[in-house]
C-alpha cells in the first residue's frame, strides 16, 4: 500500500476495531468494576446476556457501529453518496434489528412515521454517536475536495442528530481525519479544526491518565463530555494506537462512540499496519470493510 492508502485503510479499520474492542465493556460506568471483571481490555469480548447488547459476539459492533456498517454497505452497493437514497436504506435496517435502539433513532423513526419529511426528521440529540459513524464516508470520498466530504458527513449526521453540537463535531472529525489521511500531523490537524471549547476543556486534564480524564470530563454520550475525551486520548497516545484503544475501553461509559471517533483519527495517523493483526482478523465486519477499500 502507498502511505495514503495505508492511512485511508487505517482510518476505516481503526474506527471499527476501536469500537469492537469497547463493545464488551460498553456503558459500564464504574471503572473499578470494569477492571475487576475484564482485566485490561486488549482483546474483543462479547457483552453478555444481561447487557445492552445481549446478542452481540466478540468482534461485533454496537448499534452505532452497525449504522456505520449500514453506511458502508450502501456505499459498496451504490458506489456513490446520495443522502436521499440513504435515508430510506437507514430506515429499513430497523425493521428486524435485534440490538439496542438509542433515543435519537427512536425519535427519528417516530418523526418519519408521523409524516415528517425524512430530511427533517432527525432528532435534536447532541450525542457523539451521530457524528462518529462517518468513517466509511470519509474513506469512500477520500479523493474528493475537503468541502465535499464535510458536506456529506454533515448530511449523514443530521439524519438522526440534527443539533448544532452534532454538526460541529461532524465537521471537526471530518476535517481532522481528512487532513491526517492526506498527510497532516495529528496535533496540527486537531488543533486547527477542533472547537475552541473542546481544546479549552483539556487544560484541567492535561496530565491525567485516560481513565482519570474521562472521569473528570464525563463518561456520558454527550459531545460536551465525549469529544474532549477523544482529543485527550489522541494527544496522549497518538503514537501508540493499541494503547489508546485499550485506554478508551478502560475509561468506561460511552466508550463505543468515543472509539469510533478516536479510531478514525489514530487510524489515519498511524496507518492500518499499526492495528494489531488479531484485531483486524477478529473483526466480524472485516470482509465488508475490505470490499469498501477495494472500490475507493
Amino acid at each position: 500500500m502507498t502511505d495514503f492508502n495505508q492511512r485511508r485503510a487505517g482510518l476505516l479499520f481503526g474506527s471499527f476495531t476501536a469500537e469492537a474492542l469497547s463493545l464488551g465493556v460498553h456503558w459500564i460506568y464504574d471503572t473499578k468494576v470494569l477492571a475487576q471483571k475484564f482485566g485490561y481490555v486488549s482483546e474483543y469480548h462479547a457483552h453478555g446476556p444481561d447487557s445492552y447488547h445481549p446478542n452481540k459476539k466478540a468482534g461485533d459492533q454496537s448499534h452505532v457501529g452497525d449504522q456505520a456498517l449500514r453506511l458502508a454497505a450502501f456505499l459498496i452497493r451504490e458506489k456513490r453518496w446520495d443522502k436521499n437514497l440513504f435515508i430510506g436504506d437507514w430506515v429499513s435496517m430497523w425493521s428486524n434489528y435485534d440490538d439496542y435502539f438509542d433515543q435519537a433513532t427512536k425519535t427519528t423513526l417516530s418523526n418519519i412515521k408521523r409524516g415528517v419529511m425524512p430530511k427533517k426528521a432527525g432528532s435534536e440529540s447532541s450525542e457523539l454517536a451521530g457524528p462518529a459513524r462517518i468513517a466509511p464516508l470519509i474513506a469512500f470520498l477520500a479523493d474528493e475536495e475537503e468541502a465535499v466530504v464535510v458536506k456529506a458527513a454533515e448530511q449523514q449526521t443530521e439524519l438522526t442528530h440534527n443539533s448544532r453540537e452534532a454538526l460541529e463535531a461532524s465537521r471537526f472529525l471530518t476535517q481532522a481525519s481528512y487532513r491526517i489521511m492526506h498527510g497532516a500531523g495529528l496535533a496540527e490537524a486537531i488543533n486547527s479544526t477542533a472547537p475552541t471549547w473542546a481544546l479549552n476543556s483539556l487544560r484541567s486534564v492535561k496530565s491525567m491518565s485516560a481513565v482519570e480524564a474521562v472521569a473528570e470530563l464525563g463518561k456520558s454520550c454527550s459531545i460536551k463530555a465525549a469529544l474532549p475525551a477523544v482529543i485527550h486520548m489522541a494527544f496522549m497516545h497518538g503514537d501508540d494506537l493499541p494503547k489508546a484503544f485499550s485506554e478508551n475501553a478502560m475509561a468506561g461509559g460511552d466508550n463505543c462512540a468515543r472509539a469510533l471517533a478516536l479510531g478514525m483519527l489514530l487510524g489515519a495517523a498511524n496507518g492500518i499496519d499499526a492495528i494489531p493483526k488479531a484485531w483486524q482478523n477478529g473483526l466480524i465486519a472485516k470482509k465488508q470493510l475490505l470490499r469498501l477499500t477495494k472500490i475507493v
